[in-house]
């Protein structure tokens, strides 16, 4: 039973006064009552003289023990387990057990795949949907980014007119042509991350048909001959 630091203090201050005024011969008594409280006395209370209870000598030794009363023993994680413990995440807690082998794991995987698709050509299929609607936005894009051009060659082309006439260029005209050189280079990233997509879902999905080709190679050798 873990003791709080006061409650400890006060039951090790007891102990010591009992066993300087008590007889050589003498017992004392350690007992916890209902509240979770730990007492010394000389004898038990006529209650708890059938409940568990811990007898010390002299010396402040325990002689007779009442495992009920001993905290147990924090258990030492072996060595090999904690290597396999996961990695912690960003508050310090540790991640949850892993609750499947990788084996199993793969094995799953394998099942939900083969399950999934009935043929290799759905895989392509499926494949090609995905890229289609990369297409159709990359379309979109395409086509704002002619129109912005459009616009930012026209301030441009403005602002160096009014420059060869020794007007001075509008700050109205100045702050366009910088929205659209940012909105520009949005653009910009944004078709080159729709490239980057593109890649990811054919490299995915690759993976899914490679693996498809092998388990039903796999399958077809264990089949039984018909």
């Amino acid at each position: 039973m873990e003791l709080k630091p006061r409650t400890l203090i006060t039951a090790l201050c007891i102990l010591g006064l009992l066993l300087a005024s008590t007889p050589v011969s003498a017992k004392v008594y350690r007992w916890v009552d209902e509240n979770g409280e730990v007492h010394y006395s000389e004898s038990l209370p006529p209650d708890f003289k059938d409940k568990g209870h811990d007898v010390l000598n002299e010396r402040g030794i325990v002689t007779d023990e009442d495992l009920t009363l001993t905290p147990p023993p924090v258990e030492e994680v072996p060595e090999e387990e904690q290597l396999k413990e996961l990695p912690r995440d960003s508050s310090g807690m540790v991640r949850p057990k892993q609750l499947y082998s990788d084996a199993e794991m793969q094995r799953r995987m394998d099942n939900f795949l083969m399950l999934r698709y009935s043929s290799q050509q759905e895989i392509e299929d499926a494949m090609n949907v995905e890229i289609k609607q990369l297409n159709y936005d990359r379309r979109l894009l395409t086509t704002t980014r002619a129109s912005m051009e459009q616009s930012f060659k026209g301030e441009i082309r403005e602002a160096a007119n009014k420059q060869r006439a020794g007007q001075q260029v509008a700050d109205k005209t100045s702050v366009e042509i910088q929205n659209l050189q940012q909105k520009l280079a949005q653009n910009h990233q944004s078709i080159s991350l729709l490239d980057l997509r593109e890649q990811e879902i054919r490299n995915e999905f690759q993976k899914q048909l490679d693996r498809y080709r092998f388990l039903e190679e796999q399958w077809a050798d264990e089949s039984p001959d018909t």
